[in-house]
């Protein structure tokens, strides 16, 4: 999806609602940046869901520990995570089509003590000890698969195996507590984040009893507009311009204290309800509560002003 509308081009959009005012006439091209900066993080932040905005990353965990920082310079907040056994290889060696690797890892725990599950190895040397195979035997310290490939011995760098099925983590919105009990973790918080924004502690719940391979799966964080360059782009679909047009005439139209301020608010936040069918009830009576109070309270206050007009013609 093309995303190429830039702020210049809202800010030619609004100026005949304003009978062409300049809506960079204040320091560093305010009020259009401020506007234009919330109108981005209302639609890229939570609870909204975007498929445009989602990207992934993941972590491996350690045994017995229950906090992870992890750098992740364009998150924005958690939308789903997974958990699979996991093992970092630090070596392998084949000896006639029989490929030992060696890694701690939980694999003797799935069925049949691993055999027959397979187990996906990635970032190995050589390139052929790389992909999917059956596990033939596993311990705690190693395990087996029959491949089709030249004896070799190497050490690794890098070089994981994941196996058994990715489960899914319940999201903690809050804080976890500290833990001591270990087992297969089956909830996940974003626990702290730095001053900086992009580094993050996760929380598991229970405390990792094997090593595991945490998916995430996350909405990124939205950019910010800078005064020098008015022309940098929404960041949003073009076919969804309409939405960041509304919320940024909205504040607009309320910086300049115009009765219409509400009527855009409220197109702007229909059609941003209207573009997010998977949005919970409560995700999006919160989210609505919140903008219908605003929403009223201009409303009474431009009442009163024309009430007070009235007034004083009588």
């Amino acid at each position: 999806m093309a995303a190429t509308r830039s702020l210049n081009d809202s800010i030619n959009w609004v100026k005949p609602f304003i009978n062409w005012a300049s809506v960079t006439i204040g320091i560093n091209s305010e009020p259009a940046i401020t506007s234009a900066n919330q109108t981005l993080q209302t639609i890229v932040g939570p609870p909204f869901i975007w498929p445009w905005n989602r990207s992934n990353t993941s972590f491996i965990t350690a045994i017995g520990q229950q906090d992870y920082n992890t750098s992740i310079a364009d998150f924005g907040y958690l939308e789903a995570a997974s958990i699979e056994l996991c093992g970092v290889i630090t070596a392998a060696q084949v000896i006639s089509h029989t490929a030992t690797f060696y890694a701690v890892n939980g694999f003797s725990t799935l069925p049949n003590g691993g055999h027959g599950q397979s187990v996906s190895i990635s970032g190995c040397t050589t390139s052929s000890l790389n992909g999917m195979f059956d596990i033939v035997s596993a311990s705690a310290t190693d395990f087996t698969v029959n491949i089709v490939t030249p004896d070799v011995a190497e050490i690794e760098f890098g070089a994981i195996a994941v196996a058994g099925l990715a489960m899914g983590l319940t999201l903690h919105w809050e804080a976890l507590n500290e833990e001591r009990a270990t087992d297969r973790p089956t909830f996940i918080s974003t626990q702290e984040c730095d001053l900086s924004g992009t580094t993050f502690t996760f929380r598991l719940m229970p405390v990792p009893d094997q090593i595991y391979r945490v998916n995430l799966t996350y909405q990124k964080s939205p950019g910010a507009f800078s005064p020098s360059n008015l022309n940098a782009v929404w960041g949003i679909p073009d076919q969804l311009q309409y939405i960041y047009n509304y919320f940024f005439l909205f504040f607009v139209l309320d910086y300049f204290d115009d009765p219409r301020a509400a009527r855009y608010r409220q197109l702007a936040v229909a059609s941003l309800l209207g573009r997010q069918s998977g949005l919970s009830e409560t995700d999006r009576n919160l989210f609505l509560g919140n903008w219908l109070d605003i929403i009223q309270e201009e409303e009474s206050k431009h009442t009163s002003v024309a009430q007070g007009a009235q007034a004083r013609g009588m």
